[in-house]
């Protein structure tokens, strides 16, 4: 009715402002000049058609299912993230676990690593 936006307005980000070109692609999102919505989207989109389905957003590692199989999970890979830190490689749920271990080991403290997502998502 009169307060109720139309679907076509209620989601029109085009007014907010926009990150400058060198954050096209951002792996930290934490790190984008305009933290906003239109950002976010924006940014979690583009990595995902590049098939770049995990991006940092500061302590977070958010994924976005690509609903197809890529060749990410694999001995090579868990190698290749092993012993780095989080800044050293693309963002990945194994530089998240890697990491945890790491730090649960040299400072002698349990680590807890929250997953939440819509029920099915993966």
């Amino acid at each position: 009715k009169g307060d109720q936006k139309s679907a076509s307005t209620a989601f029109d980000l085009t007014d907010k402002p926009m990150n400058p070109p060198k954050f096209e692609m951002c792996t930290d999102m934490s790190l984008l000049s305009y933290l906003n919505e239109g950002g976010i989207l924006h940014n979690l989109k583009s990595r995902y058609q590049a098939n770049c389905i995990y991006t940092y957003s500061g302590l977070f590692c958010v994924a976005v299912n690509p609903y197809k199989r890529f060749p990410i999970y694999t001995e090579v890979v868990i190698n290749n993230y092993r012993g780095k830190k989080k800044t050293e490689m693309p963002p990945h749920v194994f530089s998240i676990a890697d990491n945890a271990y790491a730090d649960m080991l040299q400072n002698r403290e349990n680590q807890s690593i929250l997953i939440t997502g819509e029920s099915g998502a993966g």
